[in-house]
């Protein structure tokens, strides 16, 4: 199984989520001091994101849900975390290299597969208790209609007193296992070049919707 077929499920239920809503992008704010606020601000961001969602280019919606997007997530240690095992003998350049690519793919998956996001799409948040080394599990679902709904399941950990999103567990398929499944399969056969590159191939490819 590939990452991008991990993009989720979204594809399928970002679709079945509309009911056709208005949102002003200028209203989005995002709290992160608690678990729970941090993934009610990444629903709030997608759905403001799907205003005018018919004419809205993926470009727009990029531009909406990136600030959201970079502060819910802990963005650079998924990135850190997925090429563990050879993270140490990157060079500084090729590091930031990376996590930038990393980082604008990620938000552009966001913009290109939760298109359509109606205000009352998301079930409620259930916060857990902090396990042994201090991270939360939160819980949700997207409905879809006629359709059972989709889990979630978001590991938080705390950095400076934010709380920001290491893994997105979808249906019980690790999104964070996917990811370093095939960058250690791209990154063995063509090393970090090879890498950034597929990221960048992918990313032109969500661009183009």
């Amino acid at each position: 199984m590939t990452n991008r077929r991990a993009l989720f499920l979204y594809a399928a239920l970002a679709a079945s989520a509309f009911v056709g809503w208005r949102a002003a992008a200028d209203d989005v704010a995002v709290s992160t001091n608690t678990p729970s606020a941090t993934i009610a601000s990444l629903q709030q961001a997608l759905i403001a994101a799907s205003r005018d969602a018919a004419e809205a280019t993926v470009e727009a919606r990029y531009r909406v849900l990136e600030p959201s997007i970079v502060a819910t997530h802990n963005l650079p240690y998924v990135a850190e975390f997925a090429l563990r095992r050879q993270w140490a003998s990157l060079a500084e350049d090729e590091k930031q290299r990376f996590i930038a690519a990393f980082q604008r793919l990620s938000v552009m998956t966001y913009a290109a597969r939760f298109r359509n996001v109606a205000p009352d799409a998301f079930r409620p948040i259930e916060a857990g208790q902090p396990d042994a080394s201090g991270r939360v599990q939160v819980t949700t679902a997207i409905k879809r209609e006629g359709q059972p709904d989709v889990s979630f399941q978001y590991l938080m950990q705390q950095d400076g007193g934010n709380w920001t999103i290491i893994n997105i567990v979808a249906d019980g398929v690790s999104d964070l296992a996917l990811k370093r499944a095939e960058y250690q399969r791209l990154f063995a056969s063509g090393g970090i070049s090879a890498l950034i590159a597929e990221l960048e191939q992918q990313i032109q490819r969500l661009e183009r919707g």
